[in-house]
This record gives structure tokens, sequence and C-alpha cells, in this order.
């Protein structure tokens, strides 16, 4: 008798043993943090109080390195081909533990990063470089190099929109396991079985991380070693979305419009790059350099009006859900100008939104109004 394999049973098991490996690895951390005394520092644009240590995130990166190594033996992953890109994953998060202890200026990081992620589009197979956009926008081949360089730019600009959104407890890990937990089923439609088990295992260590991240009396931080480490997955998963949609099973299975493609990738993380845009239009419009760190995002926006860290976080990955819940269910109805516009639109609605809010926490009148009417928030 052939008993047939069954991947729920996989993942769920997968999922199990990534947490029992999480939480082994960051309580170890947790030790070592203490011993070296690798400390968060407060400052006005900081949300917690009290002692924090930071640089987590390196615990991501052990993490896919151990199941790499356990799992590379099972017949329907390919982790041995995976190889550049978990090692790139593992240098980025290396450079962001780095930098969260030295003061490495922005433009400085980003060339390392782009420097890593050039030599791996350049040298591996693994992730293709975008050179076909499928007619998004009217555009279809677009060349190696045009396509090196516009791939090179969509992964530094995706860690460095997933890199801002790490401001307040919770936010991050909860983003990344309602996003990791999409991957899951995209990867696992389209076979790619090896992504897949990947998603599984950050989802386990951002489960883990959290109980550590609202706790009071051990509370860690990933830092940029965990907020770049996981920008640079999603970007993978993203571009190899991207990338293989001409032959993948979940176009078929869905009747995806090739050309919509690229705005349904972005659509999935849509709340990070809209917060990007608005902070760096911001920034410039004051004169200032557009990484100069502030106190001026959408989190900071909704903890400013007396949101939790945590209620904050849910309502955030919520709207950036519900975007991509629109975008996915009206795309075949449109062609890629016209869904763009629409995704346009949705996120101005967004913007004027959360301006909105922002003035009423800046005006004492407006708020008293709308605790009158609304005590409860909403």
């Amino acid at each position: 008798m052939v008993i047939e394999f069954s991947y729920p049973i996989y993942y769920a098991v997968l999922l199990v043993i990534s947490i029992f490996l999480s939480k082994f690895l960051f309580v170890r951390y947790l030790g070592f943090a203490k011993r070296y005394k690798l400390t968060k520092s407060t400052n006005s644009r900081t949300t917690h109080k009290g002692l924090v240590f930071t640089g987590s995130g390196v615990v991501y990166a052990s993490v896919i390195m151990v199941t790499a190594l356990v799992l590379d033996d099972l017949d329907f992953v390919e982790f041995s081909n995976f190889s550049p890109v978990i090692a790139t994953s593992i240098l980025i998060s290396i450079v962001g533990f780095y930098d969260d202890f030295s003061d490495i200026s922005a433009f400085h990081k980003y060339i390392i990063l782009g420097f890593l992620i050039l030599m791996l589009l350049y040298s591996n197979a693994t992730i293709p470089v975008i050179q076909n956009l499928n007619g998004f926008l009217g555009f279809y081949n677009i060349g190696f190099i045009p396509g090196l360089i516009f791939t090179s730019f969509v992964f530094l600009s995706i860690i460095n929109s997933i890199n801002l959104i790490d401001g307040i407890d919770g936010y991050l890990s909860i983003f990344s396991i309602f996003l990791f937990t999409g991957f899951t089923i995209i990867n696992h439609i389209n076979e790619f079985y090896t992504l897949s088990s990947v998603s599984v295992v950050l989802i386990g260590s951002c489960l883990v991380f959290l109980r550590y991240n609202f706790s009071r009396q051990e509370k860690l931080f990933t830092g940029d070693a965990g907020s770049i480490f996981i920008g640079f997955w999603i970007s993978t998963f993203l571009v190899i979305y991207i990338t293989s949609s001409s032959y993948s099973s979940i176009v078929d299975t869905f009747s995806i419009r090739l050309e919509n493609i690229p705005v349904i990738a972005i659509s999935l993380i849509s709340i990070p790059v809209l917060d990007t845009m608005r902070v760096m239009f911001v920034r410039i419009i004051k004169k200032k350099s557009p990484f100069t760190a502030d106190r001026n995002h959408l989190h900071h926006i909704l903890i400013d009006s007396g949101k939790s860290h945590l209620r904050t976080s849910f309502i955030l990955t919520f709207i950036n859900f519900l975007n991509c819940i629109l975008i996915f269910l009206v795309e075949q109805n449109f062609n890629s100008k016209e869904l763009t516009l629409i995704f346009i639109g949705i996120n101005v609605f967004w913007y004027v939104f959360f301006e909105l809010i922002k003035k009423k926490n800046t005006n004492p009148w407006l708020k008293k109004e709308s605790e009158f009417f609304y005590p409860g928030g909403f």
C-alpha cells in the first residue's frame, strides 16, 4: 500500500520544528545580548521605553540556514540550488546587524546591499532577472542590462519599504506572518516547494519573536538584521512571482492577466510602499534628505491617535491585504494601465485618510470632537 505524501502535514511539522528551533535560538541570543549589552538606545522618534535588546534578526538567518541544511535531502525541495540566495540573505542580515550597532549612513548601507544583490542576480539563475513585463503599461522585453538594473532597484526599494515599517512592536512580524502565509499558498500552487518551505519557516520564527517583542522583562527588537533580511526574502518571492508568471500554475488557476501581475505583486506590500513614498515626499517638501529618519510614518500617526502597538499593527496589516484583495478581485476586468490607475486611486484614498488622522492628532479641538463622537476609536 502506497501512502500519498501530505503537504499540509509537512507544512505543519515544519512549522512546529521552526517554532522550537526559533525558541531555542532566541533564548540563546537573549543571553548573548545581555552579556554583551546589545541594547537599543532611545530618542525622540522611538516608541519604546526601558531596556530593549536589538539585533535579534540574525536568529531568522540562523533558522533558515539550519533548515536548509536539514531539509536538503528531501526530494521535492532544492535548497542546494538556492544556496547562493540563502548565503546572500545571511550576508544581508550580517550587514544589518553591523548597522544596528554602528553608525552606517543609509547611502553606504544601500551601496553594500546593492552590490550583494547585483552579484547574486548577475551570477545566479535561481532568481531570474526581470526582462519581460508581459505587456505591463505596454512594456514587454526590456533586455538583460536594463532588467538587471530594474530588478536590483526593485529589491532595494522593497527592502527599504519593509525596513521602514519596523518602528513599533509587532508590526513587522504580524505583517510578515500574513504575507508569508500568502506566499506559502502561492508558491505551493506553483509547486515551488523550496520557497513555500522558507515561508513556513519564517512564519514560525515571526510567531516566536512576537513573544519577545511584546515582553516587558526580556524585550527584543529584530533591528536591521531582521527587517532587511525579511525585506530581502519578500523581494525574492515577488520577483520570482513576476518572472515565473508566464508558466506558473497560479496564473492559470485564477485566470490572471499576465500584464497585471506587477500590479498584483506590488499590492501585496501596498501599505509599506505607500508609507515609504509618503514620508520621502514629505521630507523632500521640507527640503530634507529623503533618507532622514523622523517620526512621520503611518504607524506613528495611529500610535499618536491613541492606538496601541498591537492594534496599529493589525489595522495596517488589514488595510494592506484589503487593498490586495480588491486589486485581485477586479484585475480580470481591466488592463494594466487601468488597474494601475485603480491602485493609485486606492493609495490616494488612504493617503488622505491618514493625513486627516494626523491633522486630528495635531488639532486639539478636532481630537476632542472625534473622541466625543467616537470614544472607542476605529
